[in-house]
């Protein structure tokens, strides 16, 4: 059921339209008749309605003022804004807030029921796209923690110094030009450690959503990082300063340093940690021993460098030494940053799906013979000769391309990280690399060639029709300018000549 308020300083208006529709029957409830902006901002605090109906002029504080208090705390509240005649060009503001429904007063029953029902439409499609945004992130966010996990693994119990460590996995996160925070607790001892983590849990789902936050815990010291992209800093400095003095006896020391790239970040980091025995390493906010088997680690290490080198009868080798190790938590841990390294070039939405199925799979026994057959299915699968031209990425890219080629909005940027979770940079290098152009040279390469085919075989189809097909239908002045660059004619003559 959707929740409903009604905002308007003059009663008779407000109790008219709260009386005149039955609400019922359009699956809302009406949780609020406000008579001023003030009161419906506490209103929607309480409520966090789906819909709105305010008035836009009233003391205290406006409904355009409403709306931006509200669009402020990212809610999936839908505004209908009531105007007078002479407050339209006014009321126009809240489109820059994503209001799409007005009403002009004085209103009767039947508009009132087509402003709702249009934006009950919009409140279902607002809240599908944050579902599919925040199941994409989850998936990203998988990915990168177990990519942090298993390079921090690397480089604390193997032979490998940090720079050929991170070899393995630049295909998924950038570790040399985003700039990172890093914020260090000191004095946070273990038997605090989940109570700290439940209220850093509070926090981030309020201030931070979206938003990868990585940490780790050594003898009494807490360190957690993440990209400076999108975050405040000064508020989370501010949160943890609070949260400190929660621990008597010892009240905690918060220091906040920054780093211009991942990589720099986790160089100090490990200088850090390296000389504990016990190290835990976050993830949902849940610590997991990180285990301290060298010894395997390296045996491991050398058997994997044998594996991508040709050597196919060190994948027994391999799988055996695996499956030698009792400790369950350790044998996943070990297989997640097998699996990782051993599909960088094939990496795909696919890949965190089967991740996440590891991670949750509590019988040792299947999950042994998942990573078994995963492995085996990676390091036998061709030698480096037999390697395809094109990555598993690239051609993902190319399929992706053709599929939405409609789409005006198509970004290797958008494909990289949402569909492929993976790097932008490396996906652009090795996109660049295996077509030999440019992804925006390859899109507009494609678009034309599409524009001809279309025009080939229906030279009557008007030069808008087709921008809007091949996704230039917001330019379709561009898309005349591009297809005589390339093709040396215009694309209105091209159908001219064909038609003759």
């Amino acid at each position: 059921m959707f929740k409903l308020i009604i905002v308007d300083d003059e009663r008779i208006i407000r109790e008219s339209i709260s009386a005149l529709i039955d609400w019922k029957t359009l699956d809302i409830e009406l949780v609020g008749v406000c008579a001023n902006g003030i009161e419906a901002y506490n209103a929607i605090l309480d409520e966090a309605p789906d819909i709105v109906i305010t008035d836009i002029r009233m003391p205290g504080m406006s409904g355009l003022e409403l709306i931006k208090k509200a669009a402020e705390m990212d809610l999936d509240t839908q505004f209908i804004i009531l105007s007078g005649y002479g407050e339209f060009e006014y009321a126009k503001e809240g489109m820059r807030y994503g209001v799409r429904n007005y009403l002009l007063k004085p209103c009767n029953e039947q508009q009132i029921l087509e402003a709702v029902q249009k934006t009950i439409q919009d409140v279902r499609e607002r809240q599908q796209r944050r579902k599919i945004k925040e199941s994409t992130f989850l998936a990203a966010d998988t990915m990168r923690h177990n990519v942090i996990s298993s390079l921090l693994n690397d480089a604390l119990y193997t032979d490998a110094d940090l720079e050929t460590a991170i070899g393995s996995y630049e295909p998924y996160l950038d570790f040399y030009h985003e700039a990172y925070r890093l914020f260090y607790i000191y004095y946070l001892e273990p038997a605090q450690l989940s109570q700290f983590l439940r209220l850093l849990k509070d926090y981030c789902e309020t201030y931070m959503a979206q938003i990868s936050l990585y940490s780790v815990y050594v003898k009494n010291t807490f360190l957690l990082f993440c990209s400076e992209n999108r975050l405040n800093d000064q508020a989370m400095e501010a949160f943890l300063k609070k949260a400190a003095v929660r621990f008597a006896p010892v009240s905690l020391e918060i220091q906040n340093q920054r780093f211009s790239s991942l990589t720099g970040l986790l160089s100090v980091l490990l200088e850090k940690i390296r000389r504990y025995s016990s190290i835990y390493y976050i993830h949902n906010f849940h610590p997991f021993y990180t285990f301290n088997y060298t010894a395997v680690s390296h045996e491991m290490e050398k058997l994997y460098l044998a594996c991508q080198n040709g050597d196919a009868a060190a994948v027994p080798k391999l799988l055996e030494l695996l499956g030698s190790i009792s400790d369950f938590r350790f044998f996943k841990q070990l297989s997640i940053s097998l699996v990782i390294k051993a599909s960088a070039s094939d990496s795909t939405a696919a890949l965190t799906s089967w991740l996440k199925n590891l991670e949750n799979e509590e019988n040792p026994d299947a999950a042994r013979q998942r990573v078994t057959d995963k492995l085996s299915e990676l390091l036998l699968s061709a030698s480096p000769s037999e390697k395809p031209h094109q990555s598993s990425s690239t051609r993902q890219i190319i399929d992706y391309i053709e599929q939405n080629l409609s789409n005006p909005n198509l970004t290797l940027k958008y494909i990289a990280e949402q569909q492929l979770y993976m790097n932008v940079d490396y996906v652009s290098r090795r996109f660049q690399k295996e077509t030999e152009t440019k992804f925006s040279s390859y899109l507009a390469d494609l678009r034309i060639q599409k524009a001809r085919e279309l025009l080939t075989r229906q030279p009557q189809l008007r030069v808008q029709d087709v921008a809007e097909q091949i996704g230039f239908g917001n330019n379709p002045q561009y898309f005349s300018q591009l297809f005589k660059k390339k093709l040396g004619i215009t694309p209105s003559n091209f159908a001219a000549e064909l038609l003759s």
